[in-house]
């Protein structure tokens, strides 16, 4: 059990750094960074995002008390992870990606519409009932 969360840790650290090395690079697009926030259960959950050609966004999310994954009710001791290509309008990004209970071995729990919204006098995304501020 410590292999398996000392390994996600050490991935998600080269996933956001390769996330913050390409907003370096990349025009200023107010969605594109690393985010986190509290989840409505409590749990724990961050969000990176890149550019991708034209309007797309690659996308990982990545919620570390998912209750949709929790096999004891309470427990809040799985994680969720969700990974693809959202599209972008203006301030909007919204898709549907495939989301994964991070068991061993991982399992598909479904697709999940994601839609997010970037406020520029807060700097925050909205995804409609959290707000996920910048790490």
């Amino acid at each position: 059990m410590k292999r398996t969360i000392r390994v996600l840790g050490i991935a998600v650290a080269v996933l956001l750094t390769l996330v913050r090395v390409s907003t370096a690079l990349a025009a200023r697009d107010p969605l594109v960074g690393s985010w986190q926030s509290t989840d409505i259960d409590g749990s724990y959950q961050i969000l990176t995002i890149g550019g991708g050609p034209g309007s797309s966004h690659y996308v990982r999310y990545y919620d570390f008390g998912a209750t949709i994954c929790d096999v004891t009710p309470g427990a809040l001791e799985f994680a969720a992870s969700a990974s693809g290509v959202l599209t972008g309008s203006g301030d909007e990004l919204a898709g549907t990606l495939p989301v994964y209970c991070q068991y061993r071995p991982p399992e598909y729990w479904g697709d999940h519409y994601f839609q997010f919204t970037y406020d520029a006098s807060t700097d925050t995304l909205s995804d409609g009932s959290i707000v996920w501020y910048r790490r």
